[in-house]
């Protein structure tokens, strides 16, 4: 699908529309286009695909299934915010409001910046952030997941700290007309290292599939410790260099071309055109 040369960008996250990384895309993509924002009311992060669809309300997290509900509409509850729509629902639900729902309908959909990064095949179907731009890639608008490392960084983040993710964001969205780049793609995951590190140029990648999760029982109480943050905290990953996470570790950033719902694309002809972008 070829963008237009002045596109309508949805913009939505998982951590909430007040969020410093939202804000901060919101200014740079004011500049390549017009940028409408649906986003949730609050933090969603790792709520994965999920919708409000079906679901009851008895309190503002509750989000129980409803099996016995007999109606195919479910209301997605909002109210207006300084930068367009705070959402009661999930990154899913802003995606499909926001692709169906306003006029005009979207072009291109941007999530983020999620504060952490998301990296690996695994993160795809539990992060918020990446599921927004799938959702909406399911509906066929061309879509960026964005997030950015934060393993390591001292301070409360701020806008400011998410000026390069927010840049690069805002490079592709406006280089992207004329190049047939969603042509080829569905949505790309856009990862970039954390602020304060010398920037290390990019790099086209795939999503890595190492994943290590463990579980133990402790004084009776079962315990999980995800071994792969662990070790990147260490900044040391056994992954394949040409992998997001290794390209992240190296203080790259990482640009993933996939379809839906998790398929790699030809890199070396997305190379191509992003090299002509960036």
């Amino acid at each position: 699908m070829e963008l237009d040369s002045d596109p309508h960008i949805l913009l939505t996250n998982d951590d909430g529309i007040d969020a410093p990384g939202i804000r901060a895309l919101y200014d740079a993509l004011q500049a390549v286009g017009t940028v409408t924002v649906v986003a949730p009311d609050r933090n969603r992060s790792a709520v994965g695909r999920s919708l409000s669809y079906g679901r009851t309300r008895s309190s503002p997290d509750d989000l129980s299934l409803d099996l016995e509900a007999d109606s195919f509409t479910s209301p997605v509850p909002h109210t207006d915010h300084e930068l367009g729509y705070a959402v009661d629902g999930t990154p899913c639900d802003c995606a499909i409001v926001g692709v169906n729902a306003l006029d005009p309908k979207p072009d291109i959909v941007v999530s983020g910046c999620n504060s952490g990064a998301n990296l690996g095949a695994y993160v795809f179907s539990r992060s918020g952030t990446v599921s927004a731009a799938m959702e909406a890639a399911f509906l066929e608008t061309p879509s960026i997941a964005v997030s950015m490392d934060t393993l390591g960084y001292d301070g409360e983040l701020e806008p400011t700290d998410f000026e390069r993710a927010a840049d690069i964001t805002a490079t592709i969205v406006g280089g992207a007309p004329g190049t047939g780049l969603f042509d080829r793609v569905d949505y790309l995951n856009v990862n970039v290292p954390r602020p304060g590190l010398e920037p290390n140029g990019y790099a086209i990648t795939r999503p890595t599939r190492v994943y290590e999760m463990d579980a133990t029982v402790e004084d009776g109480s079962f315990q999980l410790t995800n071994k792969l943050w662990q070790q990147m905290s260490n900044r040391d990953i056994p992954d394949p260099e040409d992998t997001d996470r290794h390209a992240v570790l190296e203080g790259q950033v990482s640009i993933s071309p996939l379809r839906i719902p998790y398929d790699v694309v030809d890199t070396e002809a997305v190379r191509t055109i992003i090299e002509g972008i960036l």
